[in-house]
């Protein structure tokens, strides 16, 4: 293992965001059916709603589960490997303070909206070409649309 963290090909930080996601994948299964929170997403099932508590998860929830290994969203909590996104509607991108940014992000004159989000979140590493953000991104506008909202909510508070 030691030989493989010091070769040029592995990087440290991507190992830990994949073993991150691959923790959290593995957290919501059980020995019923395995499904993926996409297939939870857009193929909720029948039996699940009716045997779930009446407070449940939004959508927008469910989608910032892949955000959390990097993002905090609450005022006053550290940066992870991201930025912590409180306040990040109507922020110039690359501006948390206590963050280092990349200089594609830095130099972007981004100021976060709907738009820009919705651009950042379906693919970050093409909007952004720079940019350090390891995110596949959510090419859904359904989900797009679920996770902006809770972000928004959430951010604010």
């Amino acid at each position: 293992m030691k030989e493989l963290l010091n070769t040029k090909h592995i990087n440290f930080t991507g190992i830990c965001i994949l073993l991150m996601f691959f923790i959290l994948s593995c957290a919501n299964k059980t020995e019923k059916k395995e499904t993926s929170i996409y297939e939870d997403i857009v193929q909720p099932d029948k039996e699940k709603k009716e045997k779930e508590p009446v407070k449940k998860r939004s959508i927008g929830a469910k989608l910032f589960i892949q955000c959390a290994a990097c993002h905090n969203l609450k005022k006053g909590e550290p940066n992870k490997v991201g930025p912590n996104l409180h306040g990040v509607f109507g922020r110039k991108a690359g501006t948390y303070k206590g963050f280092i940014y990349s200089n594609a992000l830095k130099t972007s004159n981004i100021v976060w909206d709907e738009n820009h989000i919705r651009n950042w979140l379906e693919k970050p590493s093409e909007y952004v070409p720079g940019t350090t953000m390891a995110f596949i991104g959510i090419t859904k506008k359904e989900q797009q649309d679920a996770l902006i909202k809770y972000l928004k909510n959430e951010t604010s508070k």
